[in-house]
């Protein structure tokens, strides 16, 4: 008897998650009374080089797979079913329609695994993309030119007063500085009655 060798293929699993994938694609191949040797292991190579298309990558990514591989050769052997002629008619609308609902579960399973693949590749694109939208854009400010300050937000006091807090400063200055007009006049008659005085003093000097 000849010895049969099939080849595993290689996947980014670990160990214990790849061995229970083969194995479990294995033990849901099904069983075709008049396979030989040769067909089974050819079946088993035609079921790991779909596993190896799949290309899962973590445990969860593997239970879909398996799901993929058991419904797709489940969905195959309802159709051959469905095509045996030493069968009646109503079986083969029954395995028929069995084939239908297990393609629809296949491409379900398909669409699930994609997304997740799709998932784990994304935040590599997201970040190359938005580092490639943020390249060309032009900084705010020329360099070189001076930061425009903040202005300072007026102080609750000055706002209950109704004034500003710059407008104290000018009114005290003026204070002290300036005469009224009462008193220049004041000085002025004083001046004017010095100068009568001299001119008399002087009158009756001579």
């Amino acid at each position: 008897m000849t010895a049969i060798t099939v080849q595993a293929p290689p996947l980014a699993l670990d160990p214990a998650t790849r061995s229970a994938l083969l194995q479990t694609i294995v033990d849901t191949l099904p069983v075709i009374p008049n396979f030989s040797d040769v067909e089974r292991a050819a079946q088993r190579d035609a079921a790991f080089a779909l596993v190896a298309q799949l290309d899962p990558r973590d445990p969860v990514q593997a239970m879909l797979a398996i799901h993929v591989v058991a419904a797709h050769h489940a969905c195959m052997n309802a159709y051959r079913c469905a095509a045996r002629p030493d069968l009646p008619p109503a079986l083969h609308l029954r395995y028929q329609a069995k084939a239908a609902v297990l393609s629809r579960l296949t491409a379900t399973k398909m669409r699930e695994l994609k997304r997740l693949q799709a998932d784990a590749a994304l935040p590599a694109s997201a970040a190359a993309s938005v580092a490639g939208a943020r390249a060309p854009q032009a900084p705010a400010t020329a360099p070189g030119a001076p930061a425009r300050q903040a202005t300072p937000a007026p102080r609750p006091e000055t706002e209950a007063a109704g004034q500003r807090p710059d407008s104290a400063a000018p009114a005290s200055s003026a204070t002290g500085t300036e005469a009224s007009p009462g008193e220049a006049m004041g000085d002025q008659l004083l001046a004017e009655v010095a100068a009568r005085l001299a001119a008399a003093g002087m009158a009756l000097a001579a």
